[in-house]
């Protein structure tokens, strides 16, 4: 098991920047689409999710604008954050490498990660190690934490999904024997393709990351970041981070994705 970043490893402290507070008039969200309940785009083309609903409340009671752009593919937008062209990325696990280049929030949410497997073909799984030897797959991009990150490069086979919303399809056809997701989002998945019968959730989970919000350091909208996180810890108090998760966890609105 990953040891959790401490508080004082992420960046949010004081901070100072150049522009004026007038020069953040709207915040340019990227972010990744298919990752119920944090973020995701329902068929109806409505961008949504617990850290758009957390922003677009920010967003209001500061007289900013929101402009989502959870359609852009999950590097291209972590490259728009690194060249201030995105404000921030709603929803990522912290990296030390990460931390090193972008400035975190506070978090807003926890997501297990857990191996799925084919129902037909299942292996006991406690530990990464119990991954070794067999082939695996995960989404395009994205990091489950230094600790995953760097024992899957150096010890398990495992390829890339460029579609995250259909990374399941490669456990159907044989492809690989067991994909990797956080735990909401290969459960939404599931339900809203009806594999409950094809594919289960292996217990208990390899690990357990903390979701931020991941500020541009270029951005004149990093000054928000600290009344961010008091919104965030007054939403966390009085229950609604609670209420606006279970709001979006297996989502059967008409369109819902």
């Amino acid at each position: 098991m990953a040891v959790p970043a401490l508080a004082e490893d992420v960046n949010t402290g004081p901070t100072q920047i150049n522009q004026p507070a007038s020069a953040c008039r709207t915040l340019s969200v990227g972010g990744a689409d298919g990752w119920e309940p944090i973020s995701y785009i329902r068929e109806n083309g409505q961008h949504t999710g617990l850290a758009i609903d957390i922003l677009r409340d920010y967003a209001k009671r500061h007289d900013l604008r929101v402009e989502v752009n959870l359609d852009i593919p999950w590097t291209r937008a972590m490259q728009m954050l690194g060249n201030g062209e995105l404000d921030v990325i709603a929803g990522a696990y912290f990296t030390a490498e990460r931390n090193q280049i972008h400035f975190y929030s506070k978090p807003f949410a926890q997501d297990d990660i857990i191996v799925f497997q084919r129902r037909n073909a299942q292996f006991q799984v406690n530990d990464l190690h119990d991954l070794i030897g067999y082939r695996g797959a995960r989404p395009q991009g994205g990091s489950y934490g230094d600790y995953i990150d760097m024992f899957a490069e150096q010890r398990l086979d495992m390829i890339f999904s460029p579609t995250g919303n259909r990374i399941f399809d490669v456990l159907l056809n044989g492809r690989v024997d067991y994909v990797m997701l956080g735990r909401f989002d290969g459960l939404t998945n599931i339900y809203r393709d009806s594999l409950s019968d094809k594919i289960t959730a292996i217990e208990p989970p390899i690990d357990s990351n903390d979701v931020h919000f991941l500020f541009s350091r270029k951005s004149p909208c990093m000054r928000h970041v600290q009344n961010l996180n008091i919104l965030i810890e007054n939403m966390s108090e009085n229950g609604t981070l609670g209420r606006w998760t279970e709001s979006h966890l297996f989502d059967t609105s008409e369109g819902a994705s």
